[in-house]
C-alpha cells in the first residue's frame, strides 16, 4: 500500500500538483484559478435567465435592470467567459506539458536511486507502459479533464447559491439533486475502479510478453516459434477477456449516472409545473427554471463524467506513488575521507535475496591496494552477489563491506562509484556509437583518450572492420557485436575511467581465442593501475591471482590462498582446478 492510500485519499488537485515542476507551480495555480473563474462566470450567465424572465412576465425591471439590461449583462458575461476560458486552455496545456516533462525526469531520477532489488522481471514492461502510455494519459487528464472538472463544480455551486437567493424552494430542489448524483458517482467510481483492477494485471502481463517476444526473437526463430508465441497469445486472450469484463463495469457506471440524471430532470420539471399551476411561480419563470434545470443537470452530468475520467487515473497515480515512495538506499550528504584507497574489505557478510534462502554466509576477505583477488566456486555460490554488494546494488543482511577504508553505507553513492569500474559478464551497450559507449566510463574524456583506451582493449580492431569506424552504431544492447567484442568495449570503459578498483566478471569461458587473448592482456594492464576482484573462469587468471577465495555452493568461504598453496591441499579448489584442467584439454575430433 502506498503512503498516500495509507493516510487516506488526498485531493486529486494535490496529487496532480506534486507532479508539477517548481517552475510550473504558478502556472498550475493559474490554471485552477482560471477554471474556477470560468465556472463562476458560466454559472452567473445561467442565473441571468431568472431575472430576465421576470421582466418578460410584466415587470419593468428586476433587481434594478430591465430586459435589455440583462441581455447586455449576459453578453458581457459571455465575452468575459470566452476570454477566461481561452486563457485557461493555454494554462491547462502548458501544465500538461510540464507534467509530462517533469514526470519522466523525476521517475528517471528516482529509478537511479533505487536499490537493484526493487527491479524485477516485469519492470521493463511496466516502465515501458508508464513512459509510453501512462504519462501521456495523465498529461491529457490535466489538459482536458481537471480544468473542466473545476469549472463545472464552480458553475454548479454558483447556480445553487443564486437560485436559493431567488427562490428557496427551487434552490433546495437543485441542492438536493447534488448529493443524489454524488452517491451515484460514488457507485460509478467503484465500478470504474473495479474494472481497472481487472484490466491492469492483464495489461501488465501482455506488456511483459511483448517485451519478451521482442527480446527472444533469436531463440524463438531457432525453435520455429517466431510467428506463434503461445505465452503472448494467452496473454492477449486474457487481456481481451479482461477488457470485456471491464467494459461491463464501465457500462454499469454510465447507466447509474445517466438514468438517475434523467430521473432528476423529470422531477425538476414536475415540481416547476406544480408551482406554476399553484400560482406561486410565474409561467415564464417556470419555463426559465426548466431551461436552467436542463442546463444545470447537463453541467452536473458533465461534472460526473469528468470526475469519473479523473478518478479513472487514480490507479496510475497509485502506481506513481509506489515508485516515488519506494525506499531508496540511505547515503550521507558529504563525501567521506578515504583512509585506504584502492582497498576492499568484507567482514562477516551475510546476504539473502529472500529471507529464507541465504546466498552468502559469514564471508570475510580483503583486497589490498594493487592486489588481484580471484573468486572461484560453483555456479550459484554467490560470486556475482559479492561484487554487487561491493557496488552497493543491495545492502548486506549483516556484516560490513568497506571500500577505500570506509563502509559503503557511509559514502555517497557517487563517491563509491568513482572508486569502482565494473565489467559485467553480460555486457549491455547502448544504441549509440562505439566511441559513445566507451565514453560512458568517463564522459569528460577526449576523443584521443577514448581511442587510446579502445586500442588497449582491442576495440580498434573492431573499428577497422566497421564502415563508420568509431562512429559506427552498435545497436540496442550491442547486438551488432559479438559477446567477446562487447566485453572488450566494457573493459575499454574501465580502462578509460581509471578507477582504483575494478570488479570483473570474467566471461572468457565462452570466448574465441582472439577475444580471450585481448581480454587477458587488458586484465594485466588493469593490474598495473588498479586493485582487481575477478570472478575467474580461466586457469591463467586463477594461477596469476595474488589471492584466491574459494566459495562453496552454500555461499561460504572454504579455502583461501595462492594457487601454489591451494593446489597441494585436499579440498574444493584442487577438485575445481583438476576439472578445469581436464576441460581445457578437450578437443573436437
Amino acid at each position: 500500500m502506498s503512503a498516500a492510500s495509507a493516510q487516506g485519499k488526498p485531493s486529486l488537485i494535490s496529487r496532480y500538483r506534486v507532479m508539477i515542476s517548481e517552475e510550473g507551480q504558478s502556472r498550475f495555480t493559474s490554471d485552477i484559478a482560471l477554471s474556477a473563474a470560468s465556472g463562476i462566470v458560466t454559472g452567473l450567465s445561467l442565473l441571468v435567465l431568472l431575472p430576465a424572465s421576470a421582466t418578460l412576465s410584466g415587470a419593468d425591471t428586476s433587481l434594478g435592470l430591465g430586459f435589455w439590461g440583462w441581455m447586455i449583462m449576459l453578453a458581457l458575461l459571455g465575452a468575459a467567459g470566452a476570454v477566461i476560458e481561452y486563457l485557461g486552455a493555454i494554462a491547462s496545456y502548458e501544465s500538461a506539458l510540464d507534467i509530462i516533462r517533469n514526470l519522466l525526469r523525476r521517475v528517471g531520477d528516482k529509478l537511479a536511486k533505487l536499490p537493484i532489488g526493487w527491479f524485477h522481471e516485469s519492470s521493463a514492461g511496466n516502465l515501458s507502459r508508464f513512459a509510453s502510455q501512462d504519462v501521456m494519459t495523465l498529461g491529457q487528464s490535466v489538459a482536458h479533464l481537471l480544468g473542466k472538472l473545476i469549472q463545472n463544480a464552480c458553475c454548479v455551486g454558483v447556480v445553487i447559491i443564486g437560485v436559493l437567493v431567488w427562490d428557496v424552494r427551487l434552490g433546495l430542489i437543485l441542492a438536493l439533486s447534488v448529493p443524489v448524483m454524488l452517491l451515484m458517482l460514488r457507485l460509478s467510481q467503484y465500478c470504474i475502479t473495479r474494472g481497472k483492477h481487472i484490466t491492469d494485471p492483464a495489461e501488465q502481463e501482455i506488456s511483459d510478453r511483448i517485451v519478451e517476444f521482442g527480446r527472444c526473437q533469436g531463440v524463438l526463430r531457432a525453435c520455429g516459434r517466431s510467428t506463434s508465441f503461445k505465452e503472448l497469445d494467452e496473454a492477449s486472450a486474457a487481456s481481451t477477456a479482461a477488457q470485456k469484463t471491464s467494459l461491463w463495469w464501465g457500462t454499469a457506471a454510465n447507466l447509474l449516472t445517466g438514468v438517475i440524471g434523467q430521473l432528476i430532470v423529470v422531477l425538476m420539471i414536475v415540481f416547476a409545473a406544480r408551482f406554476a399551476m399553484a400560482g406561486t411561480l410565474g409561467p415564464v419563470s417556470a419555463i426559465a427554471f426548466i431551461g436552467l434545470s436542463l442546463r444545470f443537470m447537463q453541467t452536473l452530468e458533465e461534472l460526473g463524467g469528468k470526475l469519473l475520467g479523473v478518478e479513472d487515473n487514480r490507479v496510475m497515480l497509485d502506481h506513481l506513488d509506489d515508485i516515488f515512495n519506494a525506499p531508496t538506499l540511505s547515503e550521507p550528504d558529504a563525501p567521506a575521507e578515504l583512509s585506504d584507497k584502492g582497498a576492499v574489505s568484507l567482514r562477516d557478510v551475510n546476504f539473502s535475496y529472500l529471507s529464507d534462502h541465504p546466498v552468502l554466509r559469514d564471508v570475510s576477505f580483503d583486497v589490498k591496494p594493487g592486489q588481484m583477488v580471484a573468486l572461484v566456486g560453483p555456479s550459484g555460490g554467490g560470486k556475482s552477489t559479492i561484487e554487487k554488494l561491493i557496488a552497493r546494488f543491495y545492502d548486506v543482511t549483516s556484516g560490513q563491506i568497506r571500500v577505500g577504508g570506509v563502509a559503503v553505507q557511509d559514502q555517497p553513492v557517487a563517491q563509491l562509484m568513482e572508486q569502482l569500474s565494473i565489467v559485467f559478464q553480460d555486457v549491455y551497450l547502448f544504441d549509440d556509437t562505439l566511441a559513445a559507449n566507451i565514453r560512458v566510463g568517463r564522459p569528460s574524456a577526449t576523443d584521443q583518450e577514448v581511442q587510446d583506451a579502445g586500442a588497449l582493449a582491442g576495440v580498434s580492431e573492431i573499428v577497422d572492420r566497421l564502415p563508420d569506424g568509431w562512429n559506427s552504431r552498435v545497436g540496442e544492447g550491442g547486438h551488432a557485436l559479438s559477446g567477446g567484442e562487447r566485453q572488450r568495449v566494457s573493459i575499454a570503459r574501465a580502462l578509460l575511467k581509471q578507477a582504483p578498483i575494478v570488479l570483473l566478471d570474467e566471461a572468457t569461458s565462452a570466448l574465441d581465442a582472439e577475444n580471450e587473448r585481448h581480454i587477458m592482456d587488458c586484465v594485466e594492464r588493469l593490474r598495473r593501475t588498479s586493485s582487481l576482484l575477478v570472478i575467474a573462469h580461466k586457469l591463467n587468471t586463477i594461477r596469476s591471482a595474488d589471492l584466491i577465495i574459494v566459495l562453496d555452493a552454500k555461499g561460504g568461504v572454504v579455502q583461501r590462498g595462492r594457487h601454489e598453496e591451494l593446489i597441494g591441499q585436499e579440498g574444493q579448489y584442487a577438485s575445481f582446478y583438476a576439472a578445469r584442467h581436464r576441460a581445457s584439454q578437450w578437443r573436437i575430433a
